[in-house]
């Protein structure tokens, strides 16, 4: 019986050790040319001069947004007031410690305690059955569910008209 137990666990161990992907959410790398999953893109705008566009494919019928983001390797940080329904930081983006200035305002230090200002804020957008019409998500990223064949996008607006993801 001992003997039976240590090679049932040698064995699941092995498999599991020789195994890359997907990972125990259930979530894999996926070829960004032809994916099959969801299409997540971050366009810091004046924050940073990087847009990253990857795909994750998951083995599930939807996954929640936040935990998409965070395997495409992009950390998000809520507000003190609402929470992962609000994206205040994206990767650390805005700063903690330094303000951020847009044309006309002055400079700002964003908190994350409250809503950030209509100056500065990071947009949530969705796009649906490989559609290349974004639109504003009706739900924060903690509560947002995707399913493969979406694109998920966060912009850093600085006021006026939003550009979408995918905009220089």
């Amino acid at each position: 019986m001992r003997y039976s137990v240590l090679a049932s666990t040698f064995l699941v161990v092995s498999v599991l050790g020789g195994c890359s992907a997907p990972t125990s959410q259930g979530f894999a790398d996926g070829d960004i040319d032809s994916c099959e999953g969801t299409t997540v893109v971050v366009n810091f705008g004046l924050l940073s001069p990087d847009r990253e566009t990857q795909c994750v494919e998951f083995e599930a019928d939807s996954a929640l947004a936040k935990d998409v983001l965070e395997f495409a390797g992009f950390s998000t940080e809520g507000t003190g007031t609402y929470g992962d329904q609000i994206v205040c930081r994206v990767n650390g983006l805005p700063s903690a410690t330094e303000p951020f200035e847009v044309e006309g305002e002055d400079p700002y230090l964003e908190t994350c305690a409250d809503m950030p200002p209509a100056f500065g804020y990071w947009a949530l957008w969705v796009s649906t059955d490989g559609s290349t019409e974004w639109t504003y998500a009706e739900e924060g990223v903690g509560t947002l569910m995707v399913e493969p064949g979406t694109s998920v996008g966060l912009v850093f607006s600085t006021g006026g008209e939003t550009p979408t993801p995918t905009d220089p």
